[in-house]
């Protein structure tokens, strides 16, 4: 590999004046071309700077032209126009792009913004049919700008700002050292802008060593916010294979044991900071170890995706004889995103590097769209007769367009659903599992015959986690009762409105004792894994107002609730659109429709099973619909049953007599 300080190349003629006005007025002649689906190709100075780039004519991309892996860069190539032009031309911030595509604040200090550069360089370097912008001087022309802009913005030490312009942090800087190489490439590939090259070349070097540097407070212990370090160490691989120069990423092994140890939980999430989250654990860090382990295929990596899989194989519920299902939302400190779907649209599929991974760890195959769903999905794209629609502002990461081409395809439909079919509580009737956060935390998950159910205890480090019970999965009927960490109404929570205490929403103690009581033998946190009886958990917010009591038998659950005073127990309820739903008073709950009433249970009926809530005394209790859907026909219907001091909830599926 030729390196950039080897052989100096023969530079192309300047623009000349008379070349840059004739370019700036054919760019402007074609703006009226347009192209409807896109954004306008307009620039500050309106081209009497740098050239315009001109806008897709008509009828164009033809999607019969792309090859399957390369569809998802159809609808970036909609917004090359738009994206180049909004590139400043004129003083301040030169070189700017300013328009808000991508990553807020939309301010001249965020780096994040820049990253674009990397989908400017790639349709300028590749020649395809479908690419006009293939060699194209104006789109050089701004891409050299937003370079040179980009490149202003790196500190003396390496790293990039991103909320403030003194600031040093992790996440431009590792992502940025990901979009800078492919950059780099870009340009060696077409042979331009070699001075340009040279300060590339050098930016890469230096952040490369601010990301691996363990004296930087991103290496600080228990490493946190760890997507954002695993990227960082993808860049400097990446870096480094561009660079041809094995020494800059020489420490990443080392860096991969620190993670292996110290950001990864023993439960086996990703540090979010220190908490899970399902969306940066599964669409952002488990991408960025593909692309690690396509570079570094260091074991260590297949040891964080392996420990990922077994936690994750907890938290994905699947509907019966479906492969989607519903995520465990109240463990997520950082997103809210209640539903899971294997993603076949190469559009949306930011997971998409994650399948790198799938030979090494079969248990993650179950999370992915089939190799036949992936390829009926590119055949569908190819043969639409609907226009491309291009990416939006503020969804248009170049992240999508450099992962997905390099990605596998991924594993056979029937590989596939035998991995579903091997997720433990599809696979096995009874079992307890605890399972321990870094933090002072439990997430314990119980599969009995009748059930499926979950919850977090002890601290809560984030605002968006849901502390105690948050979910009731029954294997043939489905989920009927899930938490979603939202603002919203939409967790399974006691509050207590005398001292404004909700148990969800604070940290709680939780007791784990045998049989059906807590004044039973208390079972170890370490010995209730594996634990097959009755037990009974007891949880209690700090402050002592709500005392929950959770007995796990059989064929369902028993809350036992405790209050100083006038209070609400709170069940978020998944109800379809064919569920029938009625209070044991014979009041029955229309779907879309808020019921309030006085009665002692609550039963909803799916199918040929019926799942009764049963308070066994009168109370006034209230139905009430939320503007949700998930999975196409489910949606939230909050129930909720006001109470004093203390009452009893037994939740159980029965078959329909």
């Amino acid at each position: 590999m030729m390196h950039e300080d080897e052989e100096r190349p023969q530079l192309l003629p300047a623009l000349s004046r008379r070349n840059l006005l004739v370019g700036a007025g054919a760019a402007a002649a074609l703006l009226a071309i347009g192209n409807a689906g896109a954004s306008p190709a307009t620039a500050t100075s309106d081209g009497t700077v740098l050239p315009l780039v001109a806008p897709l004519r008509a009828g164009q991309p033809v999607r019969s032209q792309f090859a399957p892996d390369e569809q998802v860069l159809a609808a970036y190539l909609m917004i090359v126009a738009p994206l180049a032009n909004s590139v400043r031309d004129v003083d301040p911030n030169y070189g700017w792009m300013e328009d808000g595509w991508q990553r807020s604040p939309n301010q001249p200090y965020n780096a994040r913004i820049m990253e674009h550069v990397a989908t400017l360089s790639w349709f300028y370097a590749n020649d395809r049919p479908w690419n006009p912008y293939y060699r194209d001087p104006a789109l050089l022309g701004r891409l050299d700008a937003a370079l040179g802009y980009y490149l202003s913005l790196q500190h003396a030490d390496g790293s990039y700002p991103e909320y403030s312009p003194t600031e040093h942090h992790l996440s431009p800087t590792g992502f940025g050292t990901v979009a800078l190489s492919a950059v780099l490439r870009d340009l060696r590939a077409a042979g331009d802008l070699y001075d340009r090259r040279l300060q590339i070349r050098d930016a890469i070097r230096k952040s490369s060593a601010w990301l691996v540097d363990t004296s930087r407070a991103h290496w600080n212990r228990p490493v946190q916010l760890v997507n954002q370090v695993v990227g960082g160490l993808s860049g400097v691989v990446e870096a480094a294979h561009v660079l041809g120069e094995p020494a800059v990423s020489a420490a990443v092994p080392d860096r991969l044991q620190i993670i292996l140890r110290e950001g990864q939980a023993p439960a086996g999430f990703f540090h979010e900071p220190l908490a899970p989250d399902a969306g940066y654990n599964f669409e952002v860090m488990l991408s960025d170890l593909g692309a690690l382990y396509k570079r570094l295929p260091d074991p260590a990596i297949v040891q964080l995706a392996e420990r990922f899989a077994a936690w994750w194989g907890y938290v994905v519920v699947m509907e019966p004889g479906r492969n989607e299902g519903f995520i465990l939302s109240a463990t997520s400190a950082r997103n809210i995103i209640a539903t899971f779907v294997t993603t076949r649209e190469d559009d949306l599929d930011r997971s998409a590097l994650a399948r790198t991974l799938l030979p090494q760890v079969p248990a993650l195959g179950a999370f992915f769209a089939s190799s036949e769903e992936k390829t009926r999905a590119r055949d569908a794209w190819r043969t639409s007769s609907a226009p491309v629609s291009p990416r939006r502002k503020m969804d248009s990461s170049p992240r999508l367009h450099m992962h997905v081409p390099q990605a596998p395809l991924g594993i056979a439909g029937n590989q596939r659903d035998a991995r579903v079919a091997a997720l433990r509580y599809l696979q096995e009737s009874t079992f307890t599992e605890l399972r321990r956060g870094t933090l002072d935390q439990q997430y314990v998950f119980v599969r009995r015959p009748g059930y499926y159910t979950a919850a977090v205890y002890g601290v809560r480090p984030n605002t968006l986690q849901r502390m105690g019970t948050n979910a009731f999965w029954h294997p043939v009927a489905g989920m009927l009762a899930l938490t979603v960490n939202s603002t919203g109404p939409d967790d399974w929570t006691t509050v207590a409105d005398s001292v404004g205490t909700a148990s969800s929403r604070g940290p709680v103690t939780a007791t784990h004792h045998v049989g059906s009581s807590a004044t039973g033998a208390v079972i170890s946190a370490d010995a209730l894994t594996g634990y097959e009886g009755v037990f009974t958990t007891r949880y209690v917010t700090a402050d002592a107002a709500v005392r929950t009591d959770v007995t796990h038998r059989a064929d369902g659950i028993r809350r036992v609730l405790t209050t100083p005073g006038a209070s609400r127990e709170r069940i978020p309820l998944i109800i379809g659109t064919g569920d029938q739903v009625a209070f044991a008073n014979g009041t029955s709950a229309p779907y879309g429709q808020e019921t309030i009433t006085v009665a002692r249970g609550l039963t909803v009926t799916r199918g040929g099973m019926r799942f009764v809530i049963d308070w066994g005394v009168d109370r006034e209790a209230r139905y009430a619909p939320m503007d949700r859907s998930y999975l196409g026909n489910r949606t939230h219907r909050i129930l909720t049953i006001s109470f004093s001091g203390t009452l009893t909830v037994d939740l159980r599926v029965v078959p329909v007599v």
